[in-house]
């Protein structure tokens, strides 16, 4: 892409489109900004867009010891400049945030929503933080909720750790209820962060439940997600072929309800 004189206008909407990112998933490291920008936004010069927004006060950021990098984090300004596209007012940022428990699946979740991107038609991203505003304290939600173009609501889980035989179950009742009692989602997508990992839970929870797993449990390791791929219906499928059948499984059930 050319460098051309920008007008005020698509700076504000370039500046708006990286504070939304930052947002969503509370903050992001330098390469994870570096990496938005070049593939969602397509655009070809990050450090200026990243410095700029620093400089001007929209953004802060530390070094972060523990992983040898900085973190990013919208200040005040930079929550006012999106105040008319997200609920800034319950958006804050602390240092335990990017804590040793949580840094490892807050980068596999900006991994999955990068490599997402790139093959289906997101209308809108939620990320788990922002979806516990209102909830009872230690509900379970999940860790993210996709929404597509398509009208299909996806619940989110990223796993990077082995979970016991009791927990999955406790995990698959839940989501039983979520989606084919309330219809609150429309599938659940469950990434692993190894294939070791996403091995260990296909076996696993398709024989917990297998008729509910073909139906509504899209699976897949971050391997996969690159490669477009997941395992839904019993097979490999791409992913635009699991959106196919999951949107068709939404109409019937629309017509039968």
């Amino acid at each position: 892409m050319k460098r051309g004189r920008l007008t005020k206008e698509e700076q504000a909407r370039r500046i708006k489109s990286l504070l939304i990112f930052i947002y969503t998933f509370r903050y992001a490291t330098r390469k994870q900004l570096e990496i938005f920008i070049q593939v969602v936004m397509n655009l070809s010069f990050t450090r200026w867009l990243i410095d700029y927004t620093l400089s001007e006060g929209f953004i802060s950021a530390y070094y972060e010891s523990l992983f040898k990098t900085k973190i990013y984090y919208l200040t005040h300004k930079g929550r006012e400049m999106i105040s008319d596209q997200a609920m800034v007012e319950h958006y804050y940022f602390e240092k335990a945030h990017a804590g040793l428990n949580t840094f490892i699946h807050h980068n596999n979740m900006i991994e999955a929503f990068i490599l997402l991107r790139s093959h289906l038609n997101i209308k809108e991203w939620t990320c788990e933080w922002d979806l516990r505003r209102g909830k009872r304290p230690g509900e379970k939600i999940p860790d993210g909720l996709i929404t597509l173009a398509e009208g299909i609501n996806i619940a989110l889980e990223m796993e990077t750790r082995y979970k016991t035989l009791g927990i999955l179950k406790t995990f698959i009742k839940r989501y039983r209820y979520d989606i084919e009692k309330i219809s609150r989602y429309s599938c659940l997508l469950v990434v692993a962060s190894s294939r070791f990992n996403y091995e260990g839970l296909r076996m696993r929870l398709y024989n917990i439940a297998p008729e509910f797993c073909s139906q509504y449990v899209v699976l897949a390791d971050l391997g996969m997600l690159e490669l477009g791929m997941c395992y839904y219906h019993g097979k490999l499928v791409h992913l635009e072929d699991a959106v196919k059948l999951l949107k068709e499984g939404v109409q019937n059930h629309g017509q039968t309800a």
